[in-house]
This record gives C-alpha cells, sequence and structure tokens, in this order.
C-alpha cells in the first residue's frame, strides 16, 4: 500500500553514503531545508556552515573559489556570473558619492567602457595612467581615488606593468588596487602577494580553458571587504550558476599542464612570426626589444605567458586573406581555450573604443591577437605559415 503522506512530487531524501564521492557532485537545488528555526538562527548567525539559497551561495561555488583563492593566495573567494560582473561588483560595492576612480589606459575592452562610460554615467570620475610608466601614477591617483585598477600583463599589447610603484602609488593615496590577472594567471603572477587588495580572473579563459562557460572570481584578504562584495554580488543577481562552476573545476584540474604547453608553444610562434616578412611587429614580453622585456623578467614567474600579438602588413583586406587561409585557427572574442585561437582587437575586443583612442593604444587595424592552445606546434607551425604565405603572395605576386 502507498505511504498516504507521499507523493512524487514531494522532495526525496539524500541517500545515505559512508563514501565520499571522487568526482565533485553537481548541487543543483536553489534551496536547502532546516529542519527548524534554531538551526537556522544558528546558521545566520555563523554558528554552524551550510546554505540557504543559491543566489547566497551554493557548494559547487565554493569548492571552486577555495581552489582558486589557495593559487592566489587568498583568504577569501568568491564566484560571479562573469569576469565583468566580479569587476563590477568591486566597483559598486567600494564606491561613495564624490570618488573617482584611477584605470590603466591599457585594459580589456568592456572594462574600459565600464570605467570610461558606465561608471562615470553614475557620478564617478576616471582618470588614467600608463601601467607601464609609473611617471603617470601621481596625476591619476589622488586622496580622492577609492580604488586603482589595472592588469599585470594587458590585453592586447601585453604591456607589462610597473607593479610594486603602482601598489605603493594606490596605498599612499588610501586606495585599493584591484588587479585583473586572468591573462596572466596565478602560475604568472600573484598580484596579493605583491601589494594589492583585490584580484580578480575571467575564469571563462585560461583557469576552465575550455571556451564553454562564463565565470568570474574575485579574490583578497580583507574580511569586511569581502563581505562587502559578496552581500552585493548577492543583492544584484551576479551570482555563478552551479553548472558551470562544476564545470569550471574539472577543467581547472588540467590548468598547469595547459599553462605549460600553451607559453610553449606561444614562444615557438613568436619565433616564426619574427621572421615571416609579412608580419611588421611582434608584441611579447619575452622578446628582447619588447619595451618591458626586463620589467617581465623581474615580475613574472614561469615564463611570459600565452598570449601573442603581431601586426600584420597591409590592411583588412590582407587580414581577410591571412583569417581565409587560416581555416583552421578560429576567429573568437576569448582566450584561454585548449585551441589556438586568433582575433583582430579593433574589431572585436576593443572595437567599442573609437578609432583614435585604438591607435593611440597601439590597436591598429591589422593587429592580431592569438591565444595559444595546447596542439602539437606543427599544426600550428602549417596554420600560420600557410595563412602568412597566402598574404605575401597576394600583395607579391607568384614567386
Amino acid at each position: 500500500m502507498k505511504d498516504s503522506h507521499r507523493s512524487v512530487v514531494r522532495r526525496s531524501i539524500t541517500p545515505e553514503n559512508a563514501g565520499r564521492p571522487l568526482s565533485p557532485p553537481l548541487a543543483t537545488s536553489v534551496m536547502y531545508h532546516y529542519e527548524s528555526l534554531s538551526q537556522m538562527q544558528s546558521l545566520h548567525e555563523q554558528e554552524i556552515t551550510g546554505f540557504t539559497y543559491a543566489r547566497d551561495g551554493h557548494p559547487n561555488a565554493v569548492a571552486l573559489a577555495d581552489k582558486i583563492s589557495w593559487m592566489e593566495g587568498a583568504n577569501i573567494g568568491i564566484m560571479t556570473a562573469s569576469g565583468m560582473s566580479a569587476i563590477t561588483a568591486a566597483f559598486l560595492s567600494v564606491l561613495r558619492k564624490g570618488d573617482s576612480i584611477a584605470a590603466a589606459s591599457q585594459l580589456y575592452g568592456r572594462s574600459l567602457k565600464l570605467v570610461g562610460g558606465e561608471l562615470p554615467r553614475l557620478g564617478f570620475e576616471t582618470r588614467y595612467f600608463h601601467a607601464s610608466n609609473p611617471d603617470t601614477f601621481a596625476a591619476a591617483i589622488t586622496p580622492e581615488t577609492r580604488i586603482v585598477i589595472a592588469e599585470v600583463v594587458s590585453n592586447p599589447m601585453v604591456r607589462v606593468t610597473h607593479f610594486e610603484a603602482l601598489a605603493d602609488a594606490a596605498k599612499k593615496a588610501g586606495a585599493l588596487l584591484l588587479v585583473d590577472n586572468t591573462f596572466t594567471t596565478p602560475n604568472g603572477f600573484n598580484p596579493l602577494a605583491h601589494g594589492a587588495d583585490l584580484v580578480m580572473h575571467s575564469v571563462t579563459k585560461m583557469l576552465s580553458g575550455h571556451s564553454d562557460l562564463n565565470l568570474g572570481y574575485i579574490g583578497g584578504n580583507d574580511q569586511e571587504l569581502m563581505t562587502q562584495i559578496d552581500d552585493l554580488i548577492a543583492t544584484m543577481g551576479f551570482n555563478a550558476s552551479p553548472y558551470n562552476c562544476w564545470l569550471a573545476e574539472r577543467g581547472l584540474n588540467t590548468f598547469d599542464l595547459r599553462y605549460r604547453q600553451s607559453q610553449e608553444n606561444a614562444e615557438k610562434l613568436v619565433g616564426l612570426l619574427e621572421n615571416h616578412p609579412m608580419v611588421s611587429k611582434v608584441h611579447y614580453p619575452g622578446l628582447e626589444g619588447h619595451a618591458d622585456h626586463a620589467l617581465a623578467k623581474t615580475l613574472l614567474h614561469n615564463g611570459f605567458g600565452a598570449m601573442v600579438s603581431f601586426v600584420l602588413r597591409g590592411g583588412r583586406t590582407q587580414a581577410d586573406i591571412f583569417l581565409k587561409a587560416a581555416e583552421n585557427i578560429p576567429y573568437g572574442p576569448t582566450l584561454g581555450d585548449v585551441a589556438t585561437i586568433v582575433i583582430m582587437p579593433a574589431f572585436s575586443s576593443h572595437r567599442k573604443l573609437p578609432r583614435e583612442e585604438r591607435q593611440a593604444l597601439g590597436i591598429e587595424d591589422n593587429l592580431i591577437r592569438v591565444s595559444l592552445g595546447i596542439e602539437d606546434f606543427e599544426l600550428i607551425n602549417k596554420d600560420f605559415t600557410k595563412a602568412l604565405d597566402a598574404v605575401h603572395m597576394a600583395i607579391s605576386g607568384p614567386k
């Protein structure tokens, strides 16, 4: 006889299991049941640990954040829906009326749109500095500055931040230093260990590594500040989904291997690009001729990263020839995938900037950014050689 108190819509009790799952379970539940008000009160007063509502936190977000925090040396880490939501949460949780922002002039395009358009629209002034030139810091970082944002290695020009001087300038002004470490990753640099207050990642990119999710991370060591940010994330709905966190944790397991291989491929590609007549300039911190090479050697550990940018001879027509001939190299507005990807920032990540501003940053219309994957380099070499030779033939004609 059926239990009259049961129904298929009544929630089942999770089966007991003395064992621990080796693969992290995916926790899709939006809410969590507690047996009494006193138990709920103990939870809210942090006498016990647990979850109540998924927007405020869930097991998959905590598990992933803990791993990234360990990599970054952060005491506290929080997952968000995207890298941009992590940056936005940091700004909105600390800015008050009358505060100003200091921003590196070279940032990811949407970050520039945020600090140059959206936040000024809300009444916050933004002043800019050149992160590789400490002489520009004083004019931008003033007593009114509440928060400073920079990338360790800039997107897409791979310029290197004069980090010690920037951290000192922020500290003297009483400002918080927020660092986007997406390009460099924890394997290349740890901002919190060098004076930053907050570190963020677009986990969408290198940390997860498979271009199948959107996630952000923000970490720090100040309990009060991180609680403030966490509360804003929940209030504004910037929270990360359990499924994306579950996927990213799985991707993170291979990060060290992927980082090494993609960096090796970057170094080899630089050698190919430097010697090809259709490339007028190569941007890579590992090159002795790079403007910040000496700084990169002292600042970065474990090499110079997996991102390379280069200037293709010719214009848009030649770029179209290159992209069409490189048929096995995807053109995509992301980075850090297991496969090598190319993008033209002037028409993708930085397309929202006026052309004059892009050119002032060195982002020419024929600049190509390459995110190196983990393929056998022979395949990468074959595809880039074919594409560059196609441009050469279009310009010079058959040999």
